[in-house]
């Protein structure tokens, strides 16, 4: 980590000597100087970084270098801030203003004190006899060769099930023994990384499980202590209630799910539990359950698994065997070569690879990283020999596995171990957004450039090469192939969290581990918190603080203002997110003291009758990403700030002429209270547009035809309104155009215009057409994703052509419900296709089709001939008519046949608050 600080540091200085020589005046030398000892410095601290694993005085020179390097970035960026304000002027003009003289004056005392202290370190290294750093090349001993950067465009993120077929097949007949009524516990037993979880996985997902059980039911539990917290998330599944939950009682939760349970059998899969007390206390859920109900838990410790039910015997999950284990790791080092390379290695290769195979002594979770790590390299003796001499490979069991993980993050590039070592903020199972995660990374300045290529499409390539090398995996794909959610094993999330403490990287405080904000000496902390206030331990100052986060376990308000004050004079933050759920009433006005701050994430700013957020963050020069779900004022200064990139906002207005060069999210602009626009987001990416009744067509037509790199588009229009654009080719976006999104009435008689013929994923709602709207839709070779949403076809008949929609999985077509009356758990659906009469489906139609949801179609009389759609998977029918859903009954119904090879089907008469 050292080493990219120090070389991040150095760039910066040689920039600034170039760009801002003239404001530099009298203090240049001194900048050139620390530059050029950053530099020479830079040349020891990889070998350093490397033996200060070993001894104790080169690590605490390594980290004196870095704090300096920290403190040196800081003095830049402040003056680089308070200099950019004066840059409307000539620099000879410039130079002589009073507010460059006071920035010129405080960089040069800073710089003299961080001179002072550099010639204090380097001593030292001599001092404390500190020598051969950087000689005798690489005192790690890690492989250094020839990394191949190849990807495959379609990853295969399924868990790799080697081993666990006769474990599956055991556990089924288990959880379906008829002779066993009463619901009990069965328990998955073993240490981490031994595939407890994806064992259970499959069983949840299995086709005989879905027909089993009416509903399964899947809850991480991990080492949260908050068993109601549990039990409500549990009640929502089980009964599908949407009320408040949160003045509900333990006693009175565990009623309710008694009760869902006496009337369904059901599954319920209980991951990764901890503490005895959680199943003792959650006993009475399954008292006089006798329907065949089953629970089925994963846990690391017997006493837990004996506890949740002392008659059933806890299921101890094995070792994997040496056949087992070379499959799965050959499968894993193979991963995007050939599908017979495995088969034709040479004997000498495999040989070697059983010795590495021998060495993870079985666990699963160390040949999937060790063949992630292989994957990535050449296919050679000479390269799978070094990796196996490359470790002190002595020890065996649990630790062996930690040299492997060592092994895998010490091959990382810098920016890369930073990247990774960022997941150790997130709470364990914590579901991790793609998205946020690479916007967090450009914000803290992790990402090197790369020609003309963007942070965001290069922090993108990381991740994935992070996936590839099974450091994390995938738990959710977007449409068009990105990564829509992603996570972390248990196991490599506490070896991240040990190198970021060791490095000072980041600290995490926590009910668990008791470490309040005040003693945390990293330069990034993450709060995970259960208590519905944060706690005025973050009432302290903390100079060296560059991010700050909050993970909530429930939703929390900062209602202290003295909290707030101080929170907001971390001077030198970079990020700053309270996540999903914090609240506050109201943005200080200190915020404007916070100007190093590159990302800012809240769920809601709320102060009636004032300004929530204050004109001075217009001051935040080096603003990113602004992510507020709802405010009640946004400032116009905010559009000062010539650095956004992502700007997402319940709502927003910019002024009529402005132009922002490196926006690329803009969410959410409303159109109306501007006659004419002048707004230029030439590298524009992602948009989201509220049309209201003052719009003019013309204004967003002219704005769309500027954006050639949209590849996102979502149009809302208010009730009353009209969709008054086409995306025909004379739209610049119309060949880089993936996700499209709809809301609102086409103008009276209009059709679908010609749609961008690479979209991946169209979401239409209310458009009112009144022409079959599938021929022009199925000529999207690229669509995976198509959803209608209420009203959106008024015709009697539909046709799906023989050979079209190819790439098509997702087809949703449903009704949708007010927020209102979900907020009140209530049942309030809008017809999806209100005349549809008749659905054709020709074979050979949507062959990749895996989900298809009908909901609200009232008038359809017979389901399509969907037996030819051989891939589908699950079918979820609801608000359907009565012959309709005769006709789909199992076995006796008409159009039982068109069904039957259906793994999952979900039909109910009628609607659920939950099924949107």
């Amino acid at each position: 980590m050292a080493e990219f600080v120090v070389t991040s540091v150095a760039t910066k200085l040689s920039q600034m000597v170039t760009q801002e020589l003239i404001l530099l005046h009298g203090v240049s030398d001194e900048v050139e100087w620390m530059e050029r000892e950053l530099r020479w410095i830079k040349c020891f601290l990889k070998d350093a970084d490397a033996k200060g694993k070993r001894d104790e005085r080169v690590k605490n020179w390594v980290n004196d270098v870095t704090e300096l390097a920290y403190r040196a970035e800081a003095a830049i960026d402040s003056f680089l801030i308070q200099v950019r304000q004066c840059k409307g002027d000539p620099s000879w003009i410039n130079r002589f203003k009073p507010k460059v003289w006071i920035a010129r004056h405080h960089v040069g005392v800073e710089i003299s004190k961080i001179k002072k202290r550099l010639n204090e370190i380097k001593a030292a290294k001599e001092t404390y006899g500190i020598q051969n750093l950087g000689e005798g090349g690489d005192a790690s001993n890690l492989i250094s060769i020839r990394r191949r950067r190849h990807f495959s465009p379609h990853y295969s993120d399924d868990a790799d099930i080697i081993g666990l077929v006769n474990d599956e097949k055991i556990l089924l007949e288990r959880l379906m023994n008829q002779q066993q009524h009463g619901s009990c516990v069965i328990s998955i037993v073993g240490i981490g990384g031994l595939g407890k979880t994806t064992l259970a996985w499959k069983l949840y997902r299995s086709n005989a499980a879905s027909n089993h059980f009416h509903k399964c039911i899947w809850l991480t539990v991990s080492q949260q202590n908050s068993l109601i917290d549990l039990l409500r998330k549990l009640l929502k599944q089980v009964a599908g209630m949407t009320v408040d939950l949160e003045n509900k009682e333990e006693n009175y939760l565990i009623d309710m799910i008694n009760d869902s349970l006496r009337a369904q059998r059901i599954l319920i899969v209980l991951d990764d539990i901890w503490q005895e007390d959680v199943c003792i206390r959650m006993q009475g859920i399954f008292q006089n359950v006798n329907n065949g109900s089953r629970v089925l838990i994963t846990t690391r410790f017997v006493n837990v698994a004996k506890r949740a039910d002392p008659r059933s015997t806890p299921y101890q999950l094995q070792l994997l065997n040496d056949d087992e284990s070379m499959k799965l790791l050959l499968k894993k080092a193979f991963l995007y070569e050939d599908d017979d390379q495995a088969n034709c290695c040479s004997s000498e290769l495999l040989n070697i690879g059983r010795h590495l195979m021998r060495k993870c002594s079985g666990l699963p979770l160390a040949l999937v990283v060790l063949g992630g790590f292989l994957s990535i390299r050449d296919k050679t003796p000479v390269e799978w020999r070094r990796v196996l001499e490359t470790m002190d490979w002595e020890a065996q069991g649990i630790s062996t596995c930690q040299e492997i993980l060592a092994l895998s993050y010490e091959d990382l590039p810098h920016h890369m171990k930073l990247c990774f070592l960022y997941f150790c903020a997130y709470p364990e199972d914590y579901e991790i957004y793609g998205i946020e995660l690479i916007r967090k990374w450009v914000a803290e300045g992790f990402i090197p450039q790369e020609g003309t290529k963007t942070s965001e499409d290069i922090a993108e390539a990381i991740l994935e090469e992070l996936i590839q090398r099974s450091l994390i995996h995938v738990n959710k794909r977007k449409s068009n192939g990105s990564v829509k959610t992603c996570g972390v094993h248990d196991l490599l999330l506490d070896f991240a969290r040990s190198m970021a403490k060791k490095d000072r990287f980041l600290t995490v405080c926590s009910d668990q581990n008791d470490q309040p904000i005040s003693s945390a000496l990293s330069h990034r902390v993450a709060v995970h918190i259960s208590n519905y206030e944060l706690t005025n331990e973050i009432n302290t100052r903390h100079d060296g603080l560059r991010t700050l986060m909050a993970f909530p376990l429930v939703q929390f308000y900062l209602c202290d203002h003295k909290i707030v004050s101080s929170m907001f004079r971390f001077q030198f933050l970079r990020v700053l997110d309270f996540g999903r759920g914090g609240c506050l009433s109201r943005l200080p006005k200190e915020i404007k003291l916070m100007i190093h701050l590159r990302y800012l994430r809240l769920f809601g700013v709320h102060d009636s009758g004032r300004p929530s957020v204050p004109s001075s963050i217009g001051d935040l020069q080096l603003l990113e990403t602004i992510d507020i779900v709802c405010a009640a004022h946004m400032p116009i200064t905010l559009w000062k700030i010539k650095t956004l990139r992502h700007v997402l906002l319940l709502r927003c207005t910019p002024p009529q002429s402005l132009k922002l060069e490196d926006l690329h999210t803009l969410d959410s602009v409303t159109f109306g209270s501007h006659e004419t626009i002048n707004w230029s987001f030439p590298n524009l990416r992602k948009l989201k547009v509220l049309i209201s009744k003052e719009h003019h067509g013309a204004m967003l037509t002219h704005l769309l035809r500027e954006l050639g790199h949209l590849i996102s588009l979502h149009i809302n229009a208010e009730e009353g309104c009209h969709i008054e654009i086409n995306t025909t080719k004379g739209f610049p976006f119309h060949n880089r155009l993936l996700s499209l999104t709809l809301h609102g009435p086409w103008p009276t008689g209009n059709t679908l215009s010609e749609l961008p013929i690479y979209l991946t994923k169209l979401e239409l709602r209310d458009s009112g057409l009144k022409e079959d709207p599938m021929p022009k839709l199925e000529r999207l070779q690229y669509l995976v994703t198509l959803k209608f949403f209420g009203n959106v076809y008024l015709g009697e008949t539909m046709l799906c052509s023989a050979g079209r929609f190819p790439r098509l999985e997702t087809l949703f077509i449903t009704g949708w419900f007010s927020d209102k009356v979900r907020s009140f758990g209530l049942t309030c659906v809008w017809n999806s296709l209100p005349n549809l009469e008749e659905w054709r489906v020709e074979s050979g139609a949507m062959p990749k089709l895996t989900f298809l949801r009908l909901t609200a179609c009232e008038n359809l009389k017979m389901l399509p001939d969907l037996q030819h759609v051989m891939n589908l998977q699950i079918l979820e029918l609801f608000v359907m008519s009565q012959e309709l859903m005769l006709r789909a009954e199992e076995q006796t119904g008409e159009d039982w046949y068109k069904i039957q090879h259906v793994s999952k089907r979900t039909l109910s008469l009628r609607g659920k608050s939950d099924i949107l």
